[in-house]
């Protein structure tokens, strides 16, 4: 396949079925697996490269950015996914600048290390194209993140184990991780809301003891006080007397395209939280992981719908035990 048609080939991905994940080999890197692919359901693009076993990636490899999701999946899949459709042509040459680079390497090491690089050189250049700031959905999510920290943080005396924890800004597929127990916390301002999963491993429980799912229904206001920069500078207070923890919350918020230069663009909506409810999820949970389907069938999102999950239902104590008793 010539870099040249990259656009085209995308385009036709489109007009195929509606459900899974079309891709194709990147031919003109032989020496890697890479595709380029499209989700069907969402018509997000995306570009990956399979990886050996053996191979460890570096959590920083993993910065996601506006407009761009980098995840690596436990299949041992390193996917760089476009999430905001209208920066499609800026994608294309993003993608077309990383196939060029690992172009001349046969070491999956080195590719890594140079798609890293070139990430950083195009996360410069996506911020300036989308003014540089998370999208509307993307700050929901993060306040709804910060709101489960915050309670941690207050609940929990061991602030180092509890910022350790909060992996959501290396995109993993959980937000929050304890040893063997694991949170995902997801937000919605509908008035008929639904979970919405992202892939088929952030439901999948069979690798932990205990996995959550904090679901918290918002409402969205022009003004007030509880804005996404007011709760971060009340996780700060939290950390104070750290510096050492401050430095990684700045650093965390760092990965997610929040810094000094862009923090007051966060002041201008306030969030009035309407319900928290927290679901154990289990094997009787409503859901879809990667044993369920076709191994052909990859990246699948659905929704599921709460009314339907009333038995799963615990409480915020049920769940400070099941991680805390992880120590």
């Amino acid at each position: 396949m010539e870099i040249s048609n990259l656009k085209e080939l995308w385009s036709k991905q489109v007009s195929g079925s509606e459900v899974g994940v079309v891709k194709e080999k990147v031919k003109s890197i032989p020496q890697f697996n890479c595709y380029i692919g499209t989700i069907l359901a969402s018509k997000a693009k995306l570009f990956s490269i399979e990886l050996p076993e053996n191979i460890k990636v570096n959590q920083n490899y993993l910065k996601r950015f506006t407009g761009v999701e980098i995840q690596f999946l436990p299949t041992k899949e390193l996917i760089i996914i476009l999430q905001e459709n209208e920066l499609f042509d800026v994608f294309v040459m993003f993608v077309e600048d990383i196939i060029k680079s690992i172009s001349i390497t046969h070491v999956h090491e080195e590719a890594l290390i140079r798609i890293s690089q070139r990430v950083s050189y195009w996360k410069r250049l996506f911020g300036k194209f989308t003014g540089g700031l998370l999208t509307p959905q993307q700050q929901r999510g993060l306040y709804g993140e910060l709101l489960i920290l915050e309670h941690l943080l207050n609940e929990c005396k061991n602030h180092t184990m509890v910022m350790d924890s909060w992996q959501a800004p290396t995109a993993t597929n959980q937000d929050f991780y304890f040893n063997t127990s694991a949170i995902e916390v997801k937000t919605s301002k509908s008035n008929h809301p639904s979970i919405k999963i992202a892939n088929e491993f952030q439901l999948d429980c069979t690798s932990f003891e205990h996995l959550y799912v904090a679901f918290i229904k918002l409402s969205e206001l022009p003004e007030g006080e509880n804005t996404l920069l007011n709760k971060i500078n009340e996780i700060r207070n939290i950390l104070r007397l750290s510096p050492i923890l401050v430095d990684d919350f700045n650093l965390k918020l760092s990965f997610l395209g929040i810094n000094s230069d862009v923090e007051s663009e966060y002041n201008k909506t306030s969030y009035k939280i309407r319900k928290t409810t927290f679901y154990k999820v289990t094997d009787e949970f409503p859901k879809i992981i990667s044993s369920m389907v076709d191994k052909a069938v990859t990246h699948i999102s659905y929704e599921v719908s709460p009314n339907e999950c009333d038995e799963f239902e615990v409480s915020s104590e049920t769940v400070l035990k099941g991680i805390l008793n992880e120590e």
